[in-house]
């Protein structure tokens, strides 16, 4: 199953030079190959809400030559997930210099994950997501449920046809 895992501005994000998101998917306390992101900003703005902000697969710097139209950052690389067993333990990797503490990060981000048969989004602030905080700027979500949630709607498409 191709999965691509997005963050989304829920309000406007203030940016300046120097602001970074970094990602990778842990599956099963590893590293899932190709899933590792970074995207800079170089440029000082508002990203407006309802936008991109970062997502996994790849590495951009966004300057201000990006800004000629409403600013979103690039989309994911879909991820390749092969199977989906109940007991994995698929989590979101997550350091940035934007938010050190995660009280306003989840008030401001929702993840937005996918694969070929549905679109889920989850905005980081519902109290079903499970966020460890383990040092200033860096993160953990527990996507595993969601991840489950698109494999098994692909399993049931497939039965269907």
């Amino acid at each position: 199953m191709k999965t691509g895992l997005e963050l989304y501005t829920r309000t406007a994000v203030p940016i300046n030079p120097g602001y970074e998101l970094a990602m990778e998917v842990l599956f099963n306390g590893k590293k899932l190959e190709g899933s590792e992101s970074r995207d800079t900003y170089e440029f000082s703005g508002t990203i407006t809400g309802g936008k991109r902000l970062a997502a996994i697969g790849r590495k951009r710097c966004y300057d201000y030559r990006d800004l000629a139209g409403i600013f979103e950052a690039h989309g994911a690389v879909p991820q390749e997930i092969i199977f989906v067993d109940d007991e994995d333990d698929i989590k979101l990797h997550l350091e940035t210099n934007i938010w050190l503490d995660p009280g306003e990060m989840v008030q401001r981000l929702s993840l937005k994950l996918y694969s070929e048969s549905a679109v889920l989004e989850i905005p980081l602030i519902r109290p079903d997501i499970k966020t460890a905080w383990l040092k200033r700027g860096c993160f953990i979500i527990d996507i595993g449920d969601f991840v489950r949630e698109l494999y098994n709607r692909r399993s049931q498409m497939r039965k269907i046809f």
